[in-house]
């Protein structure tokens, strides 16, 4: 038998389903105790999506659903981050530093290509003063900075290089470099709603 969900959760679904994202809408209507502080924010990593085919909702990263996830008398199972990753629970960093000679950012689109690699995510609060953080597992962050480390955009005469620098931060580090974008993200705008 399924556990009684609470309004919250409930809230959240109809909201899902009128086409809102699910983990947004239950952050929302727990309130503000729901507000983000920690990477995994209760949710153990996983941002889960509404699935009208199966009126479940799945995480878009693992893929896993939510009653799977959930289906424990303990805290949720965490998320074991992209297919990709090969189930890799370990977790790096790359913080990658934007071209300053390019004409206005490219953030939005190093965010994009790393993602569409499927071996690397940017996680919430991972952009800041031309630095962008992706999340990556030891076994394939190689491959990742062998799809990116060349991208390049047409510019006057020939092509520039989007990327002046590639870091690698070990999972501590990565976290301190979004708890940092964070704190500076609550200042400049308060906190996320």
């Amino acid at each position: 038998m399924p556990k009684k969900q609470s309004t919250a959760a409930q809230r959240a679904r109809e909201a899902a389903r009128q086409g809102a994202k699910y983990t947004q809408a239950l952050r929302t209507a727990e309130g503000p105790a729901a507000a983000i502080t920690e990477p995994d924010d209760g949710f153990g990593g996983h941002e889960f999506e509404y699935e009208s085919s199966t009126d479940l909702f799945r995480c878009s990263e693992c893929r896993v659903y939510e009653v799977v996830a959930r289906d424990t008398d303990g805290p949720i199972k965490p998320c074991t981050g992209l297919v990709g990753y090969g189930g890799d629970t370990e977790r790096v960093y790359l913080l990658l530093t934007e071209n300053p000679a390019l004409p206005y950012s490219y953030s939005s689109t190093l965010a994009t290509r790393a993602c569409s690699t499927g071996i690397g995510r940017t996680p919430r609060f991972s952009w800041r003063d031309g630095k962008l953080l992706v999340e990556s597992a030891p076994s394939v962050v190689d491959e990742l900075i062998r799809r990116i480390e060349h991208l390049t955009t047409p510019a006057d005469h020939g092509h520039m290089s989007l990327l002046t620098s590639i870091d690698r931060l070990t999972a501590e580090a990565g976290r301190a470099v979004l708890a940092e974008n964070y704190a500076a993200y609550v200042a400049e705008y308060g906190e996320p709603r």
